[in-house]
């Protein structure tokens, strides 16, 4: 068997960064062209399409200095038989 570790952005945390600094949803949704209901979700698990991500991953290393490096990440582990 094979561990395969596969990673995906955990837009809660960033989301959580950005309300840390005060961005509330509408601030945050405003920011990034997106609507309020569409960051609620995304901090309640959603996945926002690729652009959108884009554009909050983006906005998120303006706000906080950090490089595309830093984005925080999930990683999960499988094993592929």
């Amino acid at each position: 068997m094979a561990l395969q570790i596969d990673e995906k952005v955990d837009w809660f945390r960033l989301i959580i960064d950005l309300e840390r600094v005060g961005y509330s949803h509408a601030t945050l949704a405003a920011a990034i062209g997106a609507p309020k209901s569409t960051v609620h979700g995304w901090k309640q698990g959603a996945n926002p399409k690729w652009e959108c991500g884009e554009r909050l991953i983006d906005f998120w290393i303006q706000v906080t200095g950090n490089g595309r490096d830093s984005v925080h990440v999930v990683k999960r582990h499988s094993y592929l038989a």
